[in-house]
């Protein structure tokens, strides 16, 4: 009798939930987030097979499985520039990320923790007397590590806590609102990594597999579910990878291309590193590229990355730039 009682209550727990929450106001990109690093930023976004990378933390995990550095690393990173005549709200809606400190790493071998931004960003509407803004702040924090099997093959995993708040307030037809909301949620992400011949890697990687986010005062939000593949030739000081990334979003009409990613790094003695790529869905439509350049310098045990992104979002030129400073302990 109390176990008929207890499903009876949960059934009616899951029927109000469904059938009375309101979806939050969350984007569907809210949780694409962007990478741990300067480096992957200006090589197009790549990083999906490249062995040994902080940047494997984002996009292949099973990266780490080819670090033998015995060193701590710690690296941070922030974007730090962003110029376009695009209103914020346009750039916000394209990119929920806003400027300032965006992740710090902390690796050792194959396990590292971290901490990023997956959404900042503050959205305003105004319609004469009518008026709408909402706030949005998701962040997570990550535990990351790998194995290499006896055959060489990389496999990595990335658990994933998240937390953030919603704001809402308006007036419409004189009738003020507003409401703050926190939000809890978790993902997993799985990747393998794997060298095919001599300096020729392969990997792939499956993003949110399992992703949710419960919301005070609203629904859940289901993760986009993604999957990263590519590959990456590593021969002495230079490196040029290629990627391919698909997303797929649960709910909203943003459109889930094939992404496709070319980047080259060429270093250039033992202190300097030039790096260049691009990413888009179409090279035949400019506004669908996306061209990203930088450049890094290792002095002793600290490396400085710059990165520079730049593309048309309605007709309109943004650049963007972001800085990471990495720490060898």
């Amino acid at each position: 009798m109390i176990k008929k009682f207890i499903f009876v209550l949960f059934l009616f727990f899951v029927f109000n939930t469904i059938a009375f929450a309101k979806k939050p106001p969350t984007m569907p990109n809210s949780y694409d987030s962007i990478g741990v690093s300067a480096r992957g930023f200006a090589m197009g976004h790549c990083g999906v097979a490249m062995p040994g990378s902080l940047d494997g933390i984002f996009y292949n995990s099973a990266s780490l499985g080819f670090n033998y550095n015995e060193n701590v690393q710690v690296e941070a990173t922030s974007l730090i520039i962003r110029n376009s005549d695009l209103e914020k709200n346009d750039l916000f809606y394209a990119n929920p990320i806003d400027l300032g400190f965006n992740s710090i790493v902390i690796n050792q071998k194959q396990g590292a923790i971290s901490w990023r931004t997956f959404s900042s960003n503050s959205i305003e509407i105004k319609d004469g007397n009518n008026f709408y803004k909402k706030d949005e702040h998701i962040k997570a924090v990550t535990i990351s590590a790998a194995s290499v099997n006896e055959k060489g093959v990389s496999f990595g995993l990335n658990l994933s806590y998240l937390y953030g708040t919603l704001a809402e307030s308006s007036i419409n037809n004189g009738t003020p609102f507003a409401q703050t909301s926190a939000g809890n949620g978790f993902t997993m992400d799985i990747g393998m990594m794997a060298p095919i011949r001599g300096n020729l890697y392969a990997g792939i990687n499956f993003e949110n597999i399992c992703g949710i986010m419960w919301w005070e005062n609203y629904d859940f939000d289901q993760l986009p579910f993604g999957i990263r593949a590519g590959l990456g030739y590593i021969v002495g000081t230079f490196n040029l990878l290629i990627d391919w990334n698909k997303k797929f979003y649960r709910f909203g009409n943003i459109e889930a291309d094939n992404l496709f990613s070319v980047g080259i790094e060429q270093a250039i003695g033992r202190v300097l590193i030039l790096r260049v790529g691009a990413h888009g869905s179409s090279i035949n439509e400019k506004e669908k590229i996306k061209y990203t350049y930088g450049a890094g310098l290792n002095i002793s045990i600290i490396s400085l990355s710059l990165a520079s992104e730049n593309y048309k979002l309605n007709n309109e030129s943004i650049s963007q730039y972001s800085v990471s400073l990495k720490l060898l302990i």
